[in-house]
């Protein structure tokens, strides 16, 4: 950029050199005699500063197209953020479901195990009572029905 700057420099100087020949300049109210080089010299440095004012206002432009774009950057990643803090919490949410249900599926296994040791330990005993007293047949059909009687509800049996 430099490198263009001063061969311009050097063209506008073999220019102004070439045309030292005065030249009149009228304007509104009034008239100037100016040497040809000085009025290319000005009119070069006018077109530079309409070319600076036009460079500006684009790089106004330019920068007001990045900050949107940043804003609209930083609303993507708070959206793509609470997307993925609500994804996480649904997944924490599911996995503590999963963990309960696994949880009551063990004690429910668990309880009908109990329940087949209780059910067999009581028909042992139904078993071994009727074979020390085969008299008592009758009292102990009784107690076998008093007692599933016991487990099936949680009332107290009555005597």
């Amino acid at each position: 950029m430099i490198i263009i700057a001063i061969i311009l420099l050097v063209l506008v100087g073999i220019v102004a050199f070439l045309n030292m020949d005065m030249a009149t300049l009228n304007l509104y109210f009034t008239s100037l005699e100016l040497p040809l080089w000085l009025l290319f010299v000005g009119f070069l440095l006018i077109g530079m500063l309409i070319a600076a004012l036009f460079a500006m206002s684009k790089g106004a432009r330019n920068r007001q197209v990045i900050k949107n774009k940043n804003e609209e950057l930083k609303n993507a990643e708070t959206s793509r953020d609470d997307a993925v803090n609500r994804v996480k919490k649904e997944s924490e949410a599911q996995l503590e479901l999963q963990k309960k249900e696994a949880e009551i599926q063990s004690l429910n296994t668990r309880l009908a195990g109990l329940e087949n040791n209780q059910t067999a330990q009581q028909n042992e005993t139904a078993t071994n009572t009727q074979q020390a007293d085969p008299i008592s047949d009758t009292s102990t059909t009784k107690e076998i029905h008093v007692e599933e009687y016991h487990i099936d509800d949680t009332t107290t049996p009555k005597k």
